[in-house]
């Protein structure tokens, strides 16, 4: 069998092209969906830079054709597409509102109850491009600028920025200090605990720790994760979640995320294997053997 990985974010496809060698299959890095001449298992980590990104959602095509693929292709069209997640995914988050109408959206801003508020840009990791929006006057004064000059935003990739205009994506703020992340590759989960600085006006996420215990509460989460992981028909994906009392509410999701990690996560463990954080593409190799991934094509 041959394995072909397309990394161009340049992080990934050394320990990925290790560890299937070391399973005895033939493995290549590649740079273009083209690449590929012969049967076999694909992997794609997309760019977030908006111009790659295009690029790689165009290899996925060309590589699903002949490939099984570990992605799944609405994951790849979706990733760094936060009104796109909402538009699909709605149901699952905090209440959301997506705005292309000036006026309409800052009479939302005049008249809303629910201070504070979050404001998104469709681009982004670690929280760069959200902001809280204390009360209606920082939310019109925010508004008026993203239906005007715009707002700049950082892609998290290098030194790609844009700006973010004619469009406002406004969420219901859910006071919490922690963000939790479920990882899914395949059938197993490992989850994170993210230590947010709620006091600050930019949202930012914070300290990383990993989840070692099966407690009720990540029982929960990882109850939840499992039902929208199956709904959304992936299994290589980031979720990040809060806690809302009783309910939990999906954020985003994502496919590319620290690794290798800092501190402690990369002995996170994927629950219900003694795998680790830091074996994540063992596991995968784990879960190919067992049939977990099938072509869709």
């Amino acid at each position: 069998m041959k394995f072909y990985v397309l990394d161009t974010r340049d992080v990934w496809h050394a320990a990925i092209i290790k560890s299937a060698k070391a399973r005895g299959y033939s493995a290549k890095r590649i740079f273009r969906g083209e690449e590929v001449d012969a049967e076999g298992v694909g992997f794609i980590r997309p760019h977030a830079d908006p111009v790659e990104l295009k690029k790689n959602q165009r290899d996925y095509d060309l590589m699903a054709a002949r490939l099984t693929m570990v992605q799944d292709e609405t994951q790849v069209r979706l990733y760094e597409n936060k009104s796109a997640q909402f538009e699909r995914w709605s149901a699952w988050m905090p209440p959301t509102w997506r705005f292309t109408d000036r006026d309409a959206a800052l009479a939302f801003c005049e008249s809303s109850a629910l201070y504070p508020l979050v404001s998104k840009a469709d681009v982004g990791a670690s929280s760069v491009n959200v902001r809280i929006l204390r009360d209606k006057y920082q939310a019109i004064a925010h508004v008026a600028s993203l239906f005007g000059a715009g707002v700049e935003v950082n892609h998290c990739s290098g030194k790609a920025r844009s700006v973010q205009k004619g469009y406002a994506l406004l969420q219901k703020f859910i006071p919490h200090t922690v963000t939790w992340r479920v990882n899914a590759v395949g059938t197993k989960r490992a989850a994170f605990r993210r230590y947010c600085y709620p006091d600050r006006s930019v949202a930012q996420t914070g300290n990383v720790e990993p989840v070692t215990t099966l407690t009720p509460q990540v029982e929960s989460l990882l109850d939840f994760s499992n039902k929208f992981l199956e709904i959304a028909d992936t299994k290589w994906c980031a979720i990040d979640v809060l806690q809302d009392g009783d309910s939990w509410r999906l954020l985003e999701t994502s496919l590319a995320w620290p690794w290798p990690s800092p501190g402690k996560c990369n002995d996170a463990p994927f629950f219900g294997t003694n795998r680790r954080w830091i074996e994540i593409f063992d596991l995968m190799m784990d879960e190919l053997e067992a049939g977990t991934w099938q072509k869709k094509h």
